[in-house]
């Protein structure tokens, strides 16, 4: 059922988180308090009686025996039939979770490999709208723009496909390792440098502290750093400036992503990490709405915390709080 001892106590765990609880910690505890019962009996027989001889082998005492005997054993018996039952009920739980963890990732590689050829499409399409294969009919240029637009349908389809499989594979499992921070955060900068320049924007990237290093899921970690850096690039006015502050204390980093534009309004900041929120600003930006639910995801999993500043014409700062090491809670302050 499982490839290894490890991979069920992990997945024990993550079960155990979202239930936001431990069911074998309460069977355990249940049979506990059950076993006072047999103990409190036997403690009123030899508070009654001044020796054992007299308990044990007086006119019941085989009675008495054979009475404490079958209560320890059902006890016994009683406890392993419930564990026995829980773990397969448990078992059943995680083969569940393993499936749809494999069909996920499946999901994403078939939306990824088809993300790719419908890209190249969507460019050849638009070079020749634009002329660049050379002078093409009105009607031709109808067929092209119907089919343009079939595709920027499919495309937004598998990106948003493309997100809600990384919603839930985020949700299943945590890869943790000691990472280099600083080196993760300047990768991604140095990736969407090259879509801030198309947009005239400069982003700088600022390391406040040296030696920024954290136990967490590199892949995960740089997903969230990307979607934060994507949605500033995104709603930065052209011409706009983003910058990117990493510190650290002892026990914690800190992640600051700050970006000149439109801002967000007031009644949008409490709502701004649900699935699908979008402002009302983005009418004409690409995407689901998912990003920053994916980034809060991410972050709550490494027992992180993020906040966010921002006002109508101000700029937008986005705050992550991330522990050094994930058995202790970040601090929000």
């Amino acid at each position: 059922m499982y490839k290894n001892n490890a991979e069920q106590k992990n997945y024990y765990k993550i079960i155990s988180s979202e239930l936001k609880d431990n069911p074998i910690t309460k069977i355990k505890l249940s049979f506990a308090l059950m076993g006072i019962i047999p103990l409190l009996v036997l403690f009123y027989l030899f508070a009654g009686k001044n020796d054992l001889y007299s308990l044990f082998l007086g006119a019941n005492g085989f009675i008495i025996t054979i009475s404490i005997f079958i209560s320890i054993m059902g006890f016994f018996v009683a406890y392993s039939l419930v564990t026995n039952m829980l773990n397969k009920m448990l078992g059943y739980f995680i083969e569940r979770k393993i499936a749809d963890e494999e069909k996920l990732g499946l999901l994403s590689g078939l939306s990824h490999d088809l993300k790719t050829p419908l890209t190249v499409t969507k460019a050849g399409l638009q070079n020749i709208l634009d002329g660049i294969c050379g002078v093409i009919s009105k009607k031709q240029e109808e067929m092209a723009g119907v089919c343009l637009k079939a595709v920027d349908k499919v495309t937004n389809f598998i990106i948003q496909m493309l997100d809600i499989s990384k919603i839930k594979i985020t949700s299943l499992s945590l890869k943790r390792e000691l990472i280099d921070f600083e080196k993760v955060v300047k990768n991604e900068v140095e990736e969407i440098s090259a879509l801030a320049k198309q947009n005239n924007q400069s982003i700088e990237c600022k390391m406040v502290s040296r030696d920024i290093k954290l136990w967490g899921d590199k892949d995960k970690l740089s997903r969230a750093i990307m979607n934060l850096l994507s949605n500033a690039v995104k709603y930065t006015n052209v011409g706009g400036r983003i910058d990117v502050v990493t510190s650290a204390g002892e026990e914690t980093i800190k992640l600051a992503i700050i970006n000149t534009g439109a801002g967000i309004p007031p009644d949008k900041l409490n709502r701004i990490f649900n699935k699908y929120e979008r402002l009302s600003s983005a009418s004409g930006i690409e995407g689901t709405g998912l990003g920053l639910s994916i980034v809060k995801n991410i972050v709550d999993l490494h027992k992180g915390h993020i906040t966010v500043t921002s006002g109508l014409e101000t700029e937008t700062r986005f705050e992550v709080v991330f522990p050094r090491d994930l058995r202790t809670k970040a601090r929000t302050a």
